[in-house]
């Protein structure tokens, strides 16, 4: 699912940010990493119930040096701004946290939700079923939103949209023009409820059009999808996230390419933004040996060694990894990680988003949550990644009229690998030729 240059999304998404996170929750040592972000806040969200005394000297009790500053700022916002009636304590506490962990400088990684936003995540990363029509999109904005696949046994997949068509119009309101931020809340909406969408069909008419009323339901959407390209018997299963279920879902997708004899397998991980460590650590393992160094994990206080885990199912079966800008945090640790241990796997592509820590999770006591990076990772070799991103052994960049060809895209195609190999996509060509090159 493509969310950089083609804008690609799920109606359904939540719109998560990329990370590496542990699959344990905080406690024990990680609370002196929460405690000098939190002391400020917890303070000043006490003011607000009033749990302190009216005095600033008793308030500055709790807190010391340049914590005081906020202090000193929310007292002053609390008795003396004239519109009393905006003054909201827990918004004021959400910016102040939000503010704190935007300094960090940590871009699309630490990051402050609310327990609106942290449910939403969870869900997402377990892959708990969601609501909505079931399609991927593209375009928007200069060009049409266009449905690239329909994903299976959602409403979407019972009704007339095929892929390739385009989204002109939704419940009556002209969304031309429209980027696919500002069309998919119209879309989306409660289960048992319909929206008509208003479709024009480019292999029929560029001009034509037609209503498809479909009823918003509860689906689930595979966090690994695959295709066996025809005549050229090669795998491509891509990873969507490192959701709960991902190497459960991949060692089915590799014993279906075993049972197909591939020639080899391209791992897309384009546009993945990452998910669970372990499920790093165990995606990585189908494709290494067991006791190899998957990544090095270096906290405060010292360095961790991670290995591979003793269940591959495909050590030995040639292999390319396709990555983009959108690659992040989970999905560039098994894109690092795998040449390392076996020198002939090519990573094709582009730059890597440049994520680099584990997050940990401080939850706060309204529900709401801290995602911090408390660990920072390296490859093998001992390389930091963080700000600066993987290379590819092999750059190559995406024409800008091509979108990348999916699993999911070339099975509802029915592409053959002649279509496959004239699709644009230079990456996953490129793929291609890396594995004709290896039979």
């Amino acid at each position: 699912m493509q969310q950089n240059e083609n804008e690609q999304a799920q109606d359904y998404s939540s719109g998560w940010s990329p990370y590496p996170r542990s699959s344990t929750p905080a406690s024990g040592a990680g609370w002196g990493v929460a405690q000098v972000v939190l002391t400020a806040v917890l303070v000043a969200v006490a003011f607000g119930a009033g749990w302190f005394g009216n005095t600033y000297a008793n308030r500055a009790n709790v807190a010391s040096g340049d914590a005081r500053l906020v202090l000193q700022a929310w007292n002053d916002i609390d008795q003396y701004y004239v519109v009393t009636n905006s003054i909201d304590h827990k918004q004021m506490a959400y910016a102040a946290i939000k503010s704190m962990v935007d300094s960090l400088g940590d871009t699309g990684h630490s990051r402050f939700e609310t327990p609106e936003q942290l449910k939403a995540e969870e869900n997402q990363l377990r892959n708990a079923p969601t609501v909505g029509i079931g399609v991927y999109l593209s375009g928007g904005g200069k060009d049409p939103i266009r449905i690239d696949a329909i994903i299976p046994n959602s409403p979407a997949s019972k009704s007339a949209l095929k892929p390739g068509d385009w989204i002109v119009g939704v419940d009556g309101q002209d969304v031309t023009g429209k980027t696919i931020d500002q069309v998919r809340p119209l879309i989306t909406g409660t289960a048992g409820t319909a929206v008509k969408l208003t479709i024009v069909r480019p292999s029929q008419s560029k001009t034509a059009t037609f209503d498809v009323t479909i009823v918003r339901g509860t689906f689930t959407a595979q966090t690994v999808v695959s295709y066996i390209i025809p005549d050229l018997n090669i795998a491509d299963i891509q990873i969507l996230q490192f959701a709960s279920d991902a190497d459960s879902q991949l060692e089915q997708k590799l014993r279906d390419a075993q049972a197909h004899h591939v020639r080899g397998i391209i791992l897309d991980l384009r546009d993945d933004p990452g998910g669970y460590l372990d499920q790093a650590v165990a995606v990585a393992s189908e494709f290494v040996p067991a006791g190899k160094t998957v990544l090095i994990e270096q906290s405060r206080t010292g360095r961790q060694v991670i290995q591979s885990q003793d269940h591959g199912l495909a050590v030995s079966t040639p292999l390319v990894i396709l990555v983009n800008n959108g690659t992040a945090s989970a999905a560039e640790i098994v894109a690092g990680s795998i040449p390392a241990d076996r020198p002939g796997v090519h990573v094709v592509g582009e730059k890597t988003f440049g994520t680099g820590t584990v997050l940990q999770e401080f939850v706060l006591a309204d529900g709401s949550a801290l995602w911090l990076g408390t660990e920072e990772w390296l490859l093998p070799n001992g390389k930091s990644i963080y700000h600066v991103g993987y290379m590819p052994d092999q750059p190559v960049t995406l024409p800008a009229t091509a979108a990348p060809v999916s699993p999911l895209i070339a099975d509802q195609a029915h592409l053959s690998g002649a279509q496959v190999l004239a699709s644009g996509d230079a990456q996953m060509v490129q793929a291609i030729h890396d594995l004709q090159g290896q039979g």
